[in-house]
């Protein structure tokens, strides 16, 4: 090793280590506004904090306590951060790591989340468990996504409505990529709703097509809610949806 590298690799071991002791707490000070922590434990490099909540579109939500771990080499190659979050039921594990021209890439994201916060967001009064287990997913530099692998699954899916909730069934997304782009099945597990589509993500675009049939599309409360974004059709209803990211 010449003489230059070895001051280079010196000086990069000495910044680790220094890092490597730099307390968690200062991760704190440099957060976006959208993010609150308390009770830092650890280091940055490998650390913990109590309470974490996000703010998303303006309303808050609970990550609870956070812990990480910082992988230096991976920025060459690999994983960069790995992050793990606990709420009561509420679970969220995912490996981070920088790809190529600001792309950016997570692995191995499991995520175990109630889905009543979503009414917070958007118009949607849906309710039951959202499961993931992604293996892969790459978001470019303008933050879409371009690739992914995995399965989502929506336990006990409920339509909340105003003379009661309707019971809609568990339902899985299997997700793959190919030159065209993302692409996703969706098909009913169990269910008073039975729905049967797809979902496809090209270059930004999106499109939607799904049938919906069974008990659960006959519900007066339910037809009335999908009245603007689904058809008639000879078993229940279609819904075609298009547009861009």
């Amino acid at each position: 090793m010449s003489l230059k590298r070895s001051i280079g690799f010196a000086v990069f071991v000495a910044v680790a280590l220094l890092v490597s002791r730099v307390p968690a707490s200062v991760i704190g000070s440099i957060l976006p506004q959208t993010l609150t922590a308390s009770g830092f434990t650890g280091t940055v490099w490998r650390g913990e904090a109590a309470h974490v909540q996000a703010e998303v579109q303006g309303q808050p939500f609970a990550l609870g306590r956070v812990a990480w771990t910082v992988h230096p080499l991976g920025l060459l190659a690999g994983d960069v951060v790995t992050i793990k979050s606990r709420w009561g039921s509420q679970r969220i594990d995912l490996a981070e790591g920088i790809g190529l021209g600001g792309s950016f890439y997570l692995n191995d994201v499991a995520v175990n989340v109630g889905l009543d916060w979503v009414r917070k967001l958007l118009p949607l009064y849906i309710g039951g468990q959202l499961r993931t287990d992604i293996a892969e997913l790459v978001i470019d530099a303008d933050g879409k996504p371009t690739a992914a692998q995995g399965q989502v699954v929506w336990e006990d899916a409920t339509w909340r409505a105003v003379g009661g909730d309707v019971s809609l069934g568990t339902y899985a997304v299997a997700i793959s990529s190919s030159d065209d782009g993302i692409e996703a099945d969706v098909v009913t597990i169990k269910g008073a709703l039975v729905i049967d589509g797809s979902v496809s993500l090209t270059e930004g675009r999106y499109r939607l097509m799904a049938d919906l049939s069974g008990p659960a599309a006959r519900n007066e409360a339910f037809q009335q809610a999908i009245a603007l974004i689904a058809v008639p059709n000879g078993s229940g209803y279609r819904i075609e949806l298009s547009g861009t990211l």
